[in-house]
């Protein structure tokens, strides 16, 4: 509809109303609508023929929620993650709303964690914040009593399972880029502090929603809205989802420390052998890891004894390696100078107790990369033209792909000579005109 048209509109809405707004032009004083040119434009639009009839004192008002979400929208653009953020919502929304199957499936486990899952509502296409507002509170609804595992949880493991079992690429596709997002701690704590920064600007926009509010109000809330941001750039919002997330990795961090005699004690105590944390302090050297060295000497005592450790000549001996480590090999690194320790002499004799321990250390099994990289060889090596190949063969050209040399290093003549000899049936390599060379 063209300014004209909008205006003739309005004047035929007045008059409709009958004798008690005839005079409505008399007591006009301003006019409030969105931003769109054909209401507030200045040269052409419906404030501008206004004002051209009835006077220039008409004050025009650009909707303050709409202009709040417009502010939002081009802070969006500025900052990246947030309309990663969005993006992210959209796509759950979108699996969710469009697939009754996705729906079941992630109600289904929720119900097995013990997680009541809430339908994702969208953000793309809706104009007010509060819309936003509340997709990111059921996105991070927490679990009911305490319970760790929330919808967060429950979508996660969905998506996992989509990503991997999903016959759909596109399905798959989007399950992934879901997954990898949710696995990113950064994008996590940010979505958080959304909740937060969100759930303040929607309350904000909902008072100006309101029937009755007024410009003061309007002028006091922003004011109010500006101080509650700039305090959570400092500290994060008391019971807020930063908050609780903080809060949460916190405990996280106190249950992976772990105290004396816990089942996370052990991780912690293999630490003592890392040089670069001694203290300088010779007496505060002295002193540093005894308990975390008894406790290892206790808790593998089965394996120590059986191989001939004294534990408390390791004891001693702990102390001795400690000044020995400080005064000469501060500068060498943590490989080279347990390389030296466990190879030479007179190291390895003199402490040949405690140093089972530090074997103990260096082979601790701290990643399996290399099973997910035997993941990956399967899928190359036992593809759809190759499905009936043996187990054995399998497990070879796996272990040749792992763990065999780089292809540039490689010397094919030897295995090539074997396989012409040792074949059961004569080798044929010039059939169906195979190459000479």
């Amino acid at each position: 509809m063209t300014n004209t048209g909008v205006y003739a509109a309005a004047k035929k809405a007045f008059a409709s109303l009958g004798p008690k707004c005839e005079n409505w032009m008399e007591k006009i004083v301003a006019m409030g609508a969105d931003g769109a040119a054909v209401n507030l434009g200045h040269r052409g639009g419906v404030i501008a023929l206004l004002q051209a009839e009835i006077g220039s004192f008409i004050v025009p008002f650009h909707c303050m929620p709409n202009r709040l979400e417009l502010g939002m929208l081009s802070v969006q653009r500025e900052v990246s993650m947030i309309g990663q953020v969005y993006d992210l919502l959209n796509l759950i929304w979108k699996t969710y709303h469009l697939s009754p199957k996705s729906m079941r499936e992630l109600k289904a486990l929720g119900a097995e964690i013990g997680v009541t899952v809430n339908a994702p509502s969208g953000v793309k296409g809706t104009r007010w914040l509060p819309h936003v507002s509340r997709s990111l509170s059921t996105f991070l609804k927490p679990g009911k009593n305490g319970n760790s595992s929330g919808q967060f949880t429950a979508v996660y493991m969905h998506r996992d399972h989509l990503a991997g079992a999903s016959a759909n690429a596109e399905i798959a596709g989007r399950a992934k880029k879901v997954k990898v997002s949710m696995e990113d701690g950064t994008f996590v704590a940010f979505c958080h502090f959304l909740s937060d920064l969100f759930s303040s600007i929607s309350n904000f926009s909902l008072q100006l929603q309101k029937k009755y509010v007024i410009l003061p109000q309007a002028v006091s809330g922003i004011e109010s809205l500006l101080a509650t941001i700039e305090a959570m750039a400092a500290s994060p919002k008391p019971d807020g989802k930063l908050s609780e997330f903080l809060a949460a990795m916190k405990k996280q961090r106190q249950q992976r420390g772990g105290e004396p005699g816990t089942g996370t004690f052990k991780y912690q105590c293999f630490n003592v052998f890392s040089h670069d944390s001694w203290p300088d302090n010779r007496l505060e050297l002295l002193n540093h890891g005894v308990e975390e060295v008894n406790f290892l000497l206790q808790h593998f005592s089965t394996v120590l004894d059986r191989n001939g450790c004294s534990k408390e000549k390791a004891k001693e001996e702990f102390q001795l390696m400690k000044m020995t480590i400080n005064t000469s090999f501060k500068d060498k690194n943590y490989l080279g100078l347990w390389q030296v320790m466990t190879t030479k002499e007179p190291y390895c004799s003199d402490f040949a107790n405690i140093l089972h321990l530090v074997k103990i250390t260096l082979v601790l099994p701290i990643y399996s990369a290399v099973c997910e990289r035997g993941f990956s060889s399967v899928n190359r090596i036992k593809s759809d033209v190759r499905a009936s190949l043996h187990t054995d063969t399998v497990e070879d050209l796996i272990h040749i792909s792992v763990e065999g040399p780089q292809l540039e290093d490689y010397d094919a003549r030897q295995d090539v000579k074997q396989w012409f000899s040792q074949g059961k049936r004569s080798r044929r390599p010039n059939y169906m005109s195979w190459p000479l060379e």
